[in-house]
């Protein structure tokens, strides 16, 4: 079921790891600190993010693949590992929650407004849990279909939208300053360090040597592709308009056209976006449970459908607020983010030198 994954996929997999919820959630962020300046704000956080993506790398060219949680309790102790792998567990519970939540919010405010809340959330629980059972290998591959559709949908959308771009939306560039562009990457660099869920895709890697070049492949490919949603709405509306904006980045979808005859493209828009999201809600999903796999030692196969059940309750009941979701979206995500795929696997890197150096001077000794 759970085969191995190549290279190009696995960076397929990283841009659907970031890229859905990060269309819809960023933008606005973005814009309420930089405003025009949004792209340097992109930029910057890419960097960060190149900077995670080789830590993560590093990691996992030093396990060569090795299961995560059961490689750094080689490094210290089962029960160190054990005690890191229940902290990591909670982090993914609560993340694969959040993501849900904003998946049912964007669905619930565009397509099906009058559906309660609770179906929505159990049809596309039982939908996911179906494609993580059937294991990461299978779900790569739907994934690069889905990334491949960009060759349709990108020339589509610039085609559709450019008579309604304005270049002086632009200006004036460098009107913020770095501390202003500073606070507005933070957020994005919480979104671009999701790149840490190849701790736990580590295994099912073809080519575990090459994971530094997935992180990065998949990173540089997410955002470029931010950079031309976030310049195109600021172009088409300018950034109070993207300030006001639920959904900036599909308010654009909203006014494509092509002559006077195809209109009202949302739909096509919104469906792509579905697919991703639920790829995206997968992926998430398989990580957890290799989170607690990994943790307690044993078969995925029976808790799949109990880890879902937790991640529905946590987001029918502690999400139900939309403020206290972007209020976290904003204010405290970087912070939990940073400590869980940023924090804990330089932790794990450093741990091992400290191992490797202990080994070495025993081997001195001996």
């Amino acid at each position: 079921m759970n085969g191995k994954i190549g290279t190009t996929q696995a960076a397929m997999l990283v841009v659907n790891t970031i890229l859905p919820t990060a269309t819809v959630v960023l933008p606005i962020i973005i814009s309420t600190y930089a405003e025009q300046d949004a792209p340097l704000a992109i930029i910057l956080s890419t960097a960060a993010g190149l900077l995670i993506a080789w830590i993560i790398g590093t990691v996992i060219r030093e396990s060569n693949g090795a299961p995560f949680l059961e490689w750094v309790g080689n490094r210290s102790s089962p029960a160190a590992a054990c005690i890191l792998g229940l902290f990591m567990l909670q982090f993914y519970l609560d993340t694969t929650a959040t993501i849900l939540r904003e998946f049912v919010n964007f669905i619930k405010d565009n397509v099906l407004i009058k559906t309660p809340v609770t179906v929505l959330v159990i049809l596309i629980l039982l939908i996911t849990i179906y494609m993580v059972r059937q294991g990461i290998e299978a779900m790569a591959r739907v994934n690069s279909l889905v990334i491949l559709l960009f060759l349709f949908f990108i020339p589509l959308y610039v085609f559709g939208l450019y008579p309604d771009l304005n270049v002086h939306q632009l200006l004036p560039m460098f009107d913020h300053n770095l501390a202003e562009i500073t606070l507005a990457s933070l957020t994005p660099t919480a979104w671009m360090s999701e790149v840490a869920v190849l701790l736990f895709l580590a295994p099912y890697l073809q080519y575990p040597k090459r994971a530094r070049v997935i992180g990065w492949t998949g990173l540089l490919f997410v955002a470029v592709l931010m950079m031309f949603s976030l310049v195109t709405a600021l172009m088409a509306f300018g950034p109070e308009f993207i300030k006001l904006s639920a959904y900036p980045g599909f308010a654009t979808v909203g006014i494509l056209r092509i002559g006077k005859f195809i209109e009202k493209l949302d739909i096509l828009f919104i469906s792509y976006w579905v697919l991703s999201i639920y790829l995206k809600f997968g992926i998430f999903l398989f990580a957890t449970v290799e989170c607690f796999k990994q943790t307690f030692r044993v078969s995925s196969s029976p808790f799949t459908g109990a880890l879902g059940l937790v991640i529905a309750l946590e987001c029918l009941f502690s999400w139900q607020s939309i403020d206290r979701l972007n209020n976290y979206n904003q204010e405290a995500r970087f912070v939990v983010f940073f400590l869980f795929n940023v924090l804990v696997p330089l932790g794990a890197l450093l741990l091992n030198r400290v191992y490797q150096s202990r080994r070495k001077r025993k081997e001195w000794e001996t």
